[in-house]
C-alpha cells in the first residue's frame, strides 16, 4: 500500500496543475451574458414582473458562478496540496 502512495505521490507531483485559461474564459463570458441581460432589462424594459423576475434570475445565475469558480479553486488546491503534504511527511 506505502508503494502505491509513493507512486501516486510522484505521479502527482510531476502532473502540472491544470490551467486555468478556459475555465476563466468560460466564467467571465457568462458573466459578461449575465450583466448584459440586466443592463439590457434596465434600459430597455419597463418594470413589469417579467423583467423583475429575470433580473433576479440573472443576479442569481452570477452569484452561482462566482461561488462555483471559488469553490473549484479551493478544491483543487486542497486535492494537490493533500498529496503533496504526504510525500513530503513520508
Amino acid at each position: 500500500m506505502k508503494n502505491i502512495d509513493k507512486e501516486l505521490n510522484t505521479a502527482l507531483k510531476n502532473v502540472s496543475k491544470p490551467s486555468w485559461k478556459f475555465r476563466r474564459r468560460a466564467v467571465f463570458g457568462s458573466l459578461i451574458f449575465a450583466a448584459g441581460i440586466i443592463i439590457y432589462l434596465l434600459v430597455r424594459w419597463d418594470s413589469t414582473p417579467l423583467a423583475e423576475t429575470m433580473t433576479l434570475s440573472a443576479f442569481g445565475l452570477m452569484g452561482a458562478i462566482i461561488a462555483s469558480y471559488i469553490g473549484g479553486a479551493v478544491w483543487e488546491d486542497t486535492s494537490f496540496n493533500k498529496y503533496s503534504k504526504k510525500e513530503d511527511e513520508g
